[in-house]
């Protein structure tokens, strides 16, 4: 294994740990993520049992894999946006955490992501499912709007499938 291998993974360690730490006696962060929680139990088999609020100007949240390790951080700017997109970053985020346990060999995906008709999913999944060439965000958004209710043709649904894209259960 690399030392800057090594050295990125304690980096990330130590930045979730340390946001975790600040943020656990924080009433907003930790009724963000009871009520986020609440929204998916039932509807996946599993779910993070922490996750690190960045600061607010860091408006971007993400998912991070680092060996076996999975990072979940979202952006504080999500406590305050309206219900309708308030969780919107979690579910994605948790998307992201759920299909890094099960998603295939990134060239498999790459190869499955080939046969995509990437303006179909422009405009059925949406313009950021398409950011990256392996599959990754559109699995994360799919599994956004499932949790948020919407319904996907087969063709989008074969390709989740395909992705091994998280179950998701009507509640």
């Amino acid at each position: 294994m690399k030392i800057s291998s090594q050295l990125t993974a304690l980096r990330y360690k130590c930045i979730y740990n340390s946001l975790v730490y600040m943020n656990k006696n924080n009433s907003k962060t930790r009724k963000y993520q009871e009520e986020g929680l609440k929204l998916l139990e039932g509807k996946v088999d599993k779910l993070p049992q922490e996750m690190a609020f960045r600061p607010k100007f860091i408006t971007q949240s993400s998912c991070v894999k680092i060996f076996d390790k999975l990072y979940l951080f979202i952006s504080k700017a999500n406590l305050s946006k309206p219900i309708s997109e308030k969780f919107d970053a979690l579910f994605h985020e948790i998307g992201h955490w759920l299909h890094f346990q099960q998603m295939p060999p990134v060239s498999e995906c790459k190869k499955i992501w080939e046969n995509i008709d990437i303006e179909k999913v422009k405009q059925d999944v949406s313009e950021y499912a398409v950011k990256k060439n392996d599959g990754r965000e559109f699995v994360a958004e799919v599994f956004k709007g499932l949790i948020k209710g919407k319904k996907y043709d087969d063709y989008i649904m074969k390709f989740y499938e395909l992705l091994n894209g998280p179950k998701v259960r009507n509640k």
